[in-house]
This record gives C-alpha cells, sequence and structure tokens, in this order.
C-alpha cells in the first residue's frame, strides 16, 4: 500500500509541475464553445466600464482608481472629476479635485486622496462630462484598535473559472482591507494555463508582451463583474507575483521568457508600468511594490517583492550549495525588512510574501528508473524536490538568516502570508525540520535548529498560504484521490523501514487542503491571530454559495500554531452600508445613446506605423467586419472577420500600406455598425 502510495505522489507532483509549468502552443481554439456571461460589458457604466478601486490605505490617505473608455477612439487628454464623502449620497463631501489623463496612462486615473481620518469608511466617485462612476467604498487604516480583519487572496486565473470567491470578499462588511498576494493576471495564451470550459477566454490571442498586450489583459479582467465589484466595495493592498510578468521570474530573466520574444528587461520594465497604471497602488520610484503599511500599534505590514527586485535564478537541484549565497530580496530591500522587523513596536508584524517561505518536504517520493520507491537515492530526490525548486527553500543563507534575527532578537508574533502554490497551508516557522533517511546525507541539507513537532517549541513565527481563486489546485491536475494520497503522506508518518523506522517529514505543517478554492480570513486580535479559511462550492457556475473548512490560530507571544479551530465568531462591524450597485443619475448627454452592443475599449498603439491592435467587446454575437475610412469619410477597404460570440477581442490591423494621416474605422456586426473608432497613421 505504502509503495503505491509513494509511487502515486511521485506521478502527482510530476504532473502538477507539467500542468503548472506547461506551455501551450495552440493559436487556434473555438471560442463558440461553452457558456458566455449575458453581458460582457455593462453599458450602463459608460464611461467607466471597468468600475473603480481603492488600495494602499494610511491613516490619512488611500488611493483610488478608474479608467475611462473614451468615445470613437479619441486621443485627447481627459479631465475627470472626482469626490469624497463620508455617506453614499455624497451629502457630507470632505475631499474632491479634477484629475487629467491620457493616452500614456491607458486612460486610467489614480488619486492619492488626502486629510482623511484614520479607521474610517468612505465613498468615492468619478465623473466625466456629466456621467458618473459606480461608486466606491474605501477604508483608511486604523490607529487605535484591537482588533483587525483582512481578507488574504492570491491567484485568480480569468480563464480556470468564475471568480465566485471575490463576489463573496465584496458582500463582507467586516474587513479592513483585501491583502492580493499576487498572480492578479496570467501571461499565457488563451487555453495556455488550465482550460476554458467556462467558456472564458483571454485577450490577446497569444501571449501578452508588449504593453498593448499586458494593458488588453488587464482589461480583460476588470471587466469581470465579480472582480470590479470586489474591488468597488472593498480597499485592496496589493503586490505582484510571477504571472503579471512572466511565469518563474526573477531579477534577469524568467522561465517562460524565450529568446524571440524580444529583451526581458524591456518586458519586465513593461509589465511593472502596466501594473501601476491598473492597479490601486501609490506610485513608487522605478515602480518598486515592497512598502510598509501600519495600523497603530496592532498592525505593522510589510508587503515584499521575492520576484522582480533582486531575486537571482534559482539554482539547478534544490540540495546545490548555496555558494555564493543567493538572494531572493537583493540587498536593499533585504536591509530595509529586517529594519522594518527589527524596529516595529506592532503587536502583530505581518509578511506580506509571494512564494512559500516554509520548507515542504516532498522527497519521500522519490523513485527511480524502475518504479520504485528511492528515498535514499540522492538523484531520485532530486527529481521531486526541484518541482519546487522556485520557494525560499533555494534561498536558503537568506531565509536562515531571517529566521535567526527572528529568534536572536526575541522577535514575537511573526506572520508569514503567501500566495503561488494555489493551496492551504499553515506552518510553524523553522529551519529545515526534517531530513531525509539517507546514507548520502551529507549531500543533503541539515537540520541546524531544533524544532518539537507536539510542542512546537523551537517555532520562530508561523505562515498562513491562501488557496487560490481559482487557479488549477492539485486535484485539478491529477485527481481527488490522488490528491488525498499526498495529503496522507504530508501529514502522516512515513514508514520507510529498518534502521529508519517512521519519519514525519513535515512536522511543521499544522494544516493543508490542496482541492479547494477560496480565500482566508486573516483575524487580528491581542490574544491571538487567526486564518479562517473559506472555500466556494464551484469554479464552473457564477453563485453565491461558499463553506467554511478550518480554522488556524496562534496565541499572542507563542510564536506557533497553537489550535486548528471553528471559524471565529467575535463579529466586527468594520464598514457602512454597501456602496450602490448602479452609478448615480447623471444630467449629461453622453449616455443619451449608449452603446448596447459593442465597445472600443482601447487602441494601440496611437499613432502607429504597421499593426493598430484594436481592443473590443461584443454584446452582440454575429458575423464581424471592420470598414475603414480615410479623414474625408473615403472608404478605404472592409476587413471581414468572421463569426463572434458575445466576448472580448483584439484585432490586429496591417495599415503599413497607408498613407500617414488619420483614418476612421466602424466594427460592423450582421451589417450594422455597432460602435467605431479613429487612428493616426505614422
Amino acid at each position: 500500500m505504502l509503495k503505491s502510495f509513494i509511487i502515486n505522489l511521485f506521478l502527482l507532483l510530476a504532473v502538477i509541475a507539467g500542468r503548472l509549468n506547461a506551455q501551450s502552443n495552440l493559436t487556434n481554439y473555438n471560442r463558440n464553445l461553452g457558456v458566455t456571461e449575458a453581458l460582457v460589458f455593462n453599458p450602463e457604466l459608460k464611461p467607466f466600464y471597468h468600475g473603480v478601486a481603492s488600495g494602499d490605505p494610511l491613516t490619512d490617505r488611500v488611493i483610488i482608481w478608474t479608467r475611462i473608455t473614451p468615445d470613437s477612439g479619441n486621443t485627447t487628454p481627459k479631465d475627470v472629476n472626482w469626490k469624497v464623502a463620508t455617506d453614499s449620497l455624497f451629502k457630507n463631501v470632505v475631499n474632491s479635485g479634477t484629475a487629467t489623463t491620457n493616452v500614456s496612462k491607458d486612460y486610467t486615473v489614480k488619486i492619492d486622496v488626502t486629510n482623511l481620518q484614520a479607521g474610517t469608511t468612505y465613498y468615492y466617485v468619478f465623473n466625466y462630462k456629466g456621467a458618473y462612476s459606480l461608486t466606491g467604498r474605501m477604508r483608511t487604516a486604523s490607529t487605535n484598535t484591537n482588533h483587525l480583519r483582512f481578507a488574504v487572496v492570491s491567484c485568480n486565473n480569468y480563464e480556470a473559472g468564475f471568480f465566485n470567491g471575490f463576489k463573496k470578499i465584496g458582500q463582507r462588511n467586516d474587513i479592513d482591507a483585501v491583502i492580493h498576494l499576487g498572480d492578479y493576471i496570467y501571461e499565457y495564451a488563451p487555453k495556455g494555463y488550465g482550460d476554458s470550459l467556462n467558456g472564458r477566454f483571454v485577450e490577446p490571442t497569444k501571449e501578452i508582451v508588449s504593453e498593448a498586450d499586458y494593458r488588453t489583459r488587464y482589461s480583460v479582467y476588470r471587466l469581470d463583474p465579480d472582480l470590479r465589484y470586489a474591488h468597488q466595495q472593498q480597499t485592496f493592498i496589493s503586490i505582484w507575483d510571477d504571472h503579471e510578468s512572466s511565469n518563474d521570474s526573477y531579477k534577469d530573466g524568467a522561465e517562460n521568457h524565450q529568446q524571440n520574444e524580444g529583451d526581458w528587461q524591456t518586458r519586465k520594465d513593461i509589465s511593472k508600468k502596466v501594473y501601476f497604471e491598473w492597479m490601486p497602488i501609490r506610485d513608487a520610484s522605478s515602480n518598486s511594490i515592497y512598502r510598509k503599511i501600519s495600523y497603530g500599534s496592532m498592525l505593522d505590514l510589510i508587503m515584499l517583492d521575492t520576484r522582480l527586485e533582486g531575486r537571482v535564478k534559482p539554482p539547478t537541484n534544490f540540495d546545490d550549495a548555496d555558494l555564493p549565497a543567493r538572494t531572493m530580496l537583493g540587498a536593499t530591500q533585504l536591509n530595509w525588512f529586517m529594519n522594518n522587523l527589527k524596529n516595529s513596536t506592532a503587536k502583530w508584524k505581518v509578511i506580506g510574501n509571494q512564494i512559500l517561505f516554509s520548507d515542504m518536504n516532498v522527497g519521500f517520493g522519490a523513485v527511480n528508473a524502475q518504479g520504485q520507491p528511492a528515498i535514499t537515492d540522492i538523484n531520485a530526490i532530486r527529481g521531486v524536490e526541484n518541482l519546487f525548486i522556485d520557494n525560499w527553500e533555494s534561498y536558503p543563507t537568506e531565509r536562515n538568516s531571517i529566521l535567526d534575527t527572528m529568534k536572536n532578537r526575541g522577535i514575537k508574533n511573526t506572520i508569514f502570508l503567501t500566495g503561488d502554490s494555489h493551496a492551504s497551508w499553515s506552518f510553524d516557522l523553522t529551519k529545515k525540520p526534517a531530513i531525509y533517511p539517507n546514507p548520502l546525507a551529507a549531500n543533503l541539507p541539515t537540520p541546524s535548529s531544533s524544532y518539537t513537532q507536539s510542542t512546537g517549541a523551537g517555532s520562530v513565527g508561523v505562515e498562513f498560504a491562501t488557496p487560490s481563486i481559482t487557479s488549477a489546485n492539485f486535484d485539478e491536475a491529477i485527481g481527488k484521490a490522488q490528491t488525498g494520497q499526498f495529503e496522507y503522506l504530508i501529514n502522516n508518518p512515513v514508514p520507510v523501514g529498518p534502521p529508519f523506522g517512521s519519519v514525519v517529514y513535515n512536522p511543521h505543517l499544522k494544516f493543508v487542503d490542496l482541492d479547494r478554492h477560496g480565500y482566508f480570513i486573516l483575524d487580528l486580535k491581542d490574544d491571538s491571530a487567526q486564518a479562517d479559511y473559506y472555500y466556494v462550492d464551484t469554479l464552473r457556475t457564477s453563485t453565491n454559495k461558499e463553506t467554511f473548512g478550518k480554522g488556524v490560530v496562534t496565541a499572542n507571544n507563542s510564536n506557533r500554531i497553537t489550535r486548528l479551530s471553528s471559524k471565529n465568531a467575535v463579529g466586527k462591524p468594520v464598514q457602512q452600508g454597501q456602496a450602490p450597485s448602479k452609478p448615480m443619475a447623471n444630467s449629461s448627454s453622453i449616455n443619451n445613446n449608449v452603446e448596447n452592443n459593442a465597445i472600443i475599449i482601447g487602441t494601440y498603439p496611437i499613432p502607429t506605423d504597421n499593426l493598430l491592435h484594436i481592443n473590443y467587446a461584443l454584446n452582440k454575437s454575429g458575423l464581424t467586419d471592420i470598414a475603414i475610412y480615410n479623414s474625408k469619410g473615403e472608404f478605404i477597404k472592409t476587413v471581414k472577420i468572421g463569426f463572434q460570440n458575445a466576448g472580448i477581442y483584439t484585432y490586429s490591423l496591417d495599415v503599413s500600406r497607408l498613407i500617414s494621416g488619420i483614418y476612421f474605422f466602424q466594427i460592423i456586426v450582421d451589417g450594422q455598425m455597432v460602435t467605431s473608432g479613429k487612428y493616426i497613421k505614422n
């Protein structure tokens, strides 16, 4: 039985790795299969189709965000008005102003609203030519509180399913903010990462590389009604992981960046620029995302960048010597982090981090070439452990220095929050907790600290890892039965025979769930911190159902997980009522002729020499054509695209043979013009 378990585990890990790192070479696919949403875009939101968002709360300020979609491809700068009030009817306005946006910002608007009161809920709205956006709800950071609550999320792959987790988070009125730990978008071509059984397809129809590509991909995500709703109702504190740029990225490259995709530094800079355009994050020099947000004496929330700031390439093998010592954060960020950790006087030190900080041993699943268990064969062990080489355990010197600092300085109540793995984990924080029974132990990392499973002695903090919103879990890679076997093996002693007996390879692991999607609520009080895991029932349909999974608790000053429990029953009425579901009434003519069937989301680049990428959305299915006219209104040509279902599309129009000048185009569905735009040919 054990033999089959271990062999199945190895197969499980191999398939998971293949699925998580697979690149699809599919360039043609049938978008006409599956179920599409009733409305791809909401015409009532014109011109603020992507909704509103808030982020990076401080005690006296919050970022607010929106994007306008100009009519007819208009490329002139736009003045957008905004106001903030203590009520959703805006009877008590506390701040207001006007911002100018233009094509260089992709018509996004981002305001750092100041002069606010700590621990207070506000409402905000944007106005363009008399048309109002959705009203957003936001909350500043508290300075005097003994109870905080955050939703913690990561890994929302649009194609993998409906964002039901975001819908549930949006409905909550008891959280201070949403902490998003990355993989907000995925860079792959359609069907390149997971399935599209829901009829949810990304644009453009290739892996994203250019500025236009990244902007288009964010646009697809932000038109999703559940993600738009979560941003409208909650304030986000976000960091990127790898898929906002490219899979398994680091400072100087990425596993999913190839030579034919151009210069990595250029692609990285583009991905960072567009992230700052589309996310409600406070602007920073060099578009760096590591920062600290404080909630009085209760919490210092330290957000890290373990991807693009300083990380060097991972090793070839998990047991390669760390010489010279590899860096995850880079010297500047590491010093900043250590200083903030050592000097924090807050009760809870919470680290927002992309990847698993704890070692997780899986080498007991090793098999040899004959398919037999081989847990004393270093090469076989490498074959399994190397599947997870992207995590902190590949940077042991830097990781151990952080753990040593926590121990030697007596730093209490440190919690790492982690995304990326698409699964729920809760660990005590310690150095390598176990080694594999192996005559070649000298070739393996050795425990350098003592840890006792039964008491948690030797732990210096805890780690809570959030499941994915939609990205593929273990069971979706190989099936529930083998996922259950994996969960059993990593939680129980493995009998390996004499002279080793039975070995618990992950004694520091206190809770794991590998096959459910959702999020957890981080509940911070004077006496404890608790992670309450919530799971949605399905990703296949848009639903409003979730179930409570498990609560994981660390007591004040214990530095370890003290118990598993039911969800925290202590109520926390944080926010006032929900922001309204529809925009405020407007007095503008901008919505008098609302285009219900199509919109042009963006045209890139402007001006252009060769290709014009037209990103558009259709609420009506039919035969689609693009008709082109010159500045005098004279017909040039028609491009026949073919039948398209209601959905979001990008068409790359070849304009290389046209002379310089201004041109107009019309998108025609079943012979009826549904929207139009203009562009400039260099």
